[in-house]
């Protein structure tokens, strides 16, 4: 009797044990219980059409991290009459609700039904339920707000004067002689002189272009700004108060020329990302500090060496190096569990690409993917 009741005791015991350690499998392999599909949308140069400049839109699709085939969305012009048309390899593409592509200069391409619904040119403020907001500041058409509607697939000038669905006030560069100057431009009130000297902007660009120099709002009194110094190899970075005209430093990165335009993405209330070539340099106003990160900040667990070197960069999941590739930093997306990137083989000067490496989750490895002539890859969407 007291044998009987141990022995069932003990059967009990392990059976509890072999179920707690399935649940606990199963919950540390997600992937595992149920099929998860996405998709990379992924723009090559379609090279039977170099006048026009014409981008073949695809996307590559994956279940559970596994490459299972690719289809083509569409092929878009980036060039119509000489000037810039749809162009995807022109500033942070974006991807809105698993369909829609913006491209870094404001055109809008449905990716689900496969068309264009604007080849305008105007800049993305944000993304908000059934709309996107841009903002226009142009020579001939003046400066204004608008709306491209998704719902009903309408795009309009916004004519109500008080809308206003970005901090900060009216200031620009004013680029006519060197250094520039920064002006503010009360509504309805002489202009104001902010910056005496603003610096002399990003010289050699591949637009053959100085663009305006990134700059950014905290709030709507206080912004920063980066000035370059005259041979492009110093950026200071000021914050302006334009209420007392006060213009502080907060910190200084040594550079070198760089033909690709800056960039800076506000990363909270405090922080933003600088990125000028490989650097990606971290704006902590709370700290008053700038650091050239040697690492870019996590995205879905997934980090890079930003420094290129003999190998490559090495790439991190979660603080653990994963690998080492030549690969150019726009080309590098993630998603929950995911990572792609378009391998080079550098040879000198030259670089050559090898196709693409795409983290599978269930393997814990990189996963090689056949692809020719990448111009860009925009990133992850859910299937």
């Amino acid at each position: 009797m007291v044998l009987d009741f141990f022995l069932i005791s003990l059967k009990t015991f392990k059976m509890k044990k072999l179920l707690h350690f399935i649940i606990l499998f199963f919950a540390a392999t997600p992937f595992f219980s149920q099929e998860v599909k996405q998709g990379l949308i992924v723009v090559h140069v379609d090279p039977s059409g170099k006048a026009e400049f014409k981008q073949k839109i695809m996307t590559y699709h994956f279940l559970n991290g596994h490459y299972t085939g690719r289809e083509e969305i569409l092929t878009v012009s980036g060039k119509k009459d000489g000037k810039d048309n749809i162009r995807t390899d022109l500033g942070i593409n974006t991807l809105y609700n698993n369909r829609y592509l913006i491209t870094g200069i404001g055109n809008i391409i449905d990716l689900k039904d496969k068309k264009v619904l604007f080849d305008g040119r105007a800049n993305l403020i944000r993304c908000s339920n059934d709309s996107a907001i841009f903002y226009t500041n142009d020579v001939f058409k003046g400066k204004y707000y608008s709306v491209y509607n998704f719902k009903t697939n309408q795009y309009g000038e916004v004519k109500n004067l008080l809308f206003k669905p970005k901090v900060g006030q009216d200031v620009e560069f004013d680029k006519t002689t060197a250094p520039f100057k920064i002006n503010l431009y009360p509504q309805n009130k002489p202009k104001v002189l902010l910056v005496a000297d603003a610096g002399y902007g990003q010289q050699g660009t591949k637009e053959n272009r100085v663009p305006d120099p990134p700059m950014y709002w905290i709030d709507n009194s206080n912004f920063v700004y980066t000035n370059f110094n005259k041979d492009n190899t110093e950026i200071s970075f000021f914050k302006v108060n334009v209420e007392s005209k006060s213009n502080s430093l907060i910190g200084k990165v040594a550079v070198k020329p760089e033909t690709q335009i800056a960039q800076v993405q506000k990363a909270s209330n405090t922080q933003a990302i600088f990125f000028f070539g490989n650097k990606q340099i971290l704006i902590d106003i709370a700290a008053n500090t700038v650091t050239d990160l040697q690492f870019t900040k996590a995205n879905h667990g997934f980090s890079f060496e930003c420094k290129t070197n003999s190998y490559g960069h090495i790439v991190k999941l979660n603080d653990k190096d994963v690998g080492k590739y030549h690969f150019q930093p726009k080309n590098f997306k993630t998603e929950t569990n995911i990572a792609s990137l378009v391998k080079e083989l550098v040879v000198g000067p030259e670089s050559y690409q090898q196709g693409m490496a795409v983290w599978n989750f269930n393997k814990q490895g990189w996963e090689s993917v056949d692809s020719e002539d990448v111009l860009t890859l925009v990133g992850w969407i859910k299937e």
